[in-house]
C-alpha cells in the first residue's frame, strides 16, 4: 500500500495493481496497472553491489533516453515518465524510483533474434541511436572506460565456492557444482583480459557515440505487429560503437546486419581488440554479477531462478570455448 500511494503522489495516477516481475540486473521491477491511464513499468533501484557500481550512470541514462525519444523522435525505445515535478526519477525509501512507459510485447526469442528481418531492424535502430549523438545535449557525459572493477568480487566468489566444503544448502551446492569444473577457465580468461586491457590503454582514444550498452535480445521486446522496442535503459553511456555492435558479430546473418547499419550511418572499421575486450569482460562480469548475488544477496526464489538461467544460457557455454569464440569475433571484425 505504501508503494502504491507513493506512485500516486509522485505521478498523479491511480494505481489499481502492482505485479512483481523477476527481471533486470540491479532493479526490482513491477507492472503497474492504473485505473484510467493503462499500464506502466516501474523500477526500484535498491542499494546493492551492482546498483552501487552503476549508480553514476542512471541519471545520465535517463536523460539520454528522454532526449532520444522526445527530441530525436526515436520511438522504438522505452522512456521514463516525468513526475508531477518534472523529474525523471523519484525516491521510495532507500531506492531510486523510475516509472517507464509500458510496451505490450514479449522478449525476443532466440530463434527470432537470428532472422534477417530482426537483425535488420535492430541494426537500423542502433545506427539511428548512434547517429543522434551529435544532437544530444548534456552538461556532463558519462564515458566508457576500460574497467575491471568486478575482479575483486569475482575472486572473492571463487574463494568462497572453493573454501566451503560442508554446506548442505541446495542453492549453494548447485552453484558449486556449476562453477568448480570451470575454475581454471575462469582464471585463465581473467589473466588474458587483464593483458588486453593494458594493451588498449596504450592505444589512441576512440570516437565515442551514445550506446545502449546491452542491446541483447532479452532487452528487445517484440509486439504483435513484429515491431521491436529496445528497453532496459539503465546504463547507457558514451562509448566506441563496438559496444553495441559486438553482440551481433557472430550471427549467421551478420552481413545483412552490417549492410543495414552502414546504409544509415557511416562508420570506421571495427577495432578487433576492443571487440575481444568487450567479449571477455562481458562473460566475466556477468559471471561475477550472478554468482555474487546468489552467494551474498539473493532472497527471492524467482530471482534466484532467473540468475541461474542467466548463468546457464549466457556464461557457462562460453567459458570452455573462449578462444574459439574470440577467433570468430576477430574474423567478423575484420570483415566490417
Amino acid at each position: 500500500m505504501e508503494l502504491k500511494q507513493k506512485i500516486q503522489d509522485v505521478y498523479n495516477i491511480n494505481v489499481k495493481n502492482l505485479k512483481f516481475v523477476p527481471v533486470g540486473e540491479f532493479a526490482s521491477s513491477y507492472i503497474v496497472t492504473t485505473e484510467e491511464k493503462g499500464k506502466y513499468f516501474l523500477k526500484l533501484y535498491f542499494p546493492s553491489r551492482l546498483k552501487n557500481q552503476e549508480n553514476h550512470k542512471l541519471d545520465f541514462s535517463l536523460e539520454v533516453v528522454h532526449q532520444l525519444y522526445h527530441a530525436q523522435g526515436i520511438k522504438h525505445i522505452s522512456y521514463p515518465i516525468k513526475t508531477v515535478k518534472g523529474n525523471l526519477k523519484s525516491q521510495f525509501q532507500e531506492a531510486e524510483m523510475v516509472l517507464w512507459n509500458y510496451i505490450e510485447g514479449k522478449i525476443t526469442s532466440e530463434k527470432k533474434s537470428k532472422t534477417t528481418i530482426f537483425l535488420n531492424k535492430i541494426s537500423a535502430l542502433l545506427a539511428q541511436i548512434h547517429d543522434s549523438t551529435e544532437y544530444l545535449k548534456f552538461q556532463d557525459k558519462f564515458l566508457f572506460n576500460l574497467d575491471l572493477s568486478f575482479k575483486d568480487d569475482l575472486l572473492l566468489c571463487l574463494r568462497e565456492i572453493a573454501a566451503c566444503t560442508k554446506s548442505t544448502d541446495k542453492t549453494f551446492l548447485r552453484l558449486k557444482n556449476l562453477i568448480t569444473p570451470l575454475m581454471n577457465d575462469i582464471l585463465q580468461s581473467l589473466t588474458y583480459l587483464e593483458e588486453i586491457t593494458q594493451n588498449l590503454k596504450n592505444e589512441s582514444p576512440q570516437d565515442y557515440v551514445v550506446c545502449h550498452n546491452d542491446p541483447i535480445r532479452h532487452n528487445i521486446l517484440l509486439n504483435k505487429q513484429d515491431e521491436i522496442f529496445l528497453v532496459d535503459w539503465d546504463s547507457a553511456y558514451f562509448a566506441p560503437f563496438e559496444k553495441d555492435i559486438w553482440f551481433y558479430l557472430n550471427q549467421k546473418n551478420f552481413p545483412s546486419f552490417k549492410q543495414k547499419y552502414k546504409e544509415i550511418r557511416e562508420s570506421a572499421n571495427l577495432n578487433e581488440e576492443i571487440v575481444v575486450y568487450l567479449f571477455y569482460e562481458r562473460v566475466l562480469a556477468d559471471l561475477t554479477d550472478w554468482v555474487y548475488r546468489i552467494l551474498f544477496e539473493e532472497s527471492d526464489p524467482m530471482q534466484v531462478k532467473s540468475d541461474f538461467q542467466g548463468l546457464d544460457e549466457d556464461v557457462i557455454p562460453f567459458l570452455p570455448n573462449m578462444i574459439k569464440v574470440e577467433k570468430d569475433l576477430r574474423q567478423r571484425a575484420k570483415e566490417w
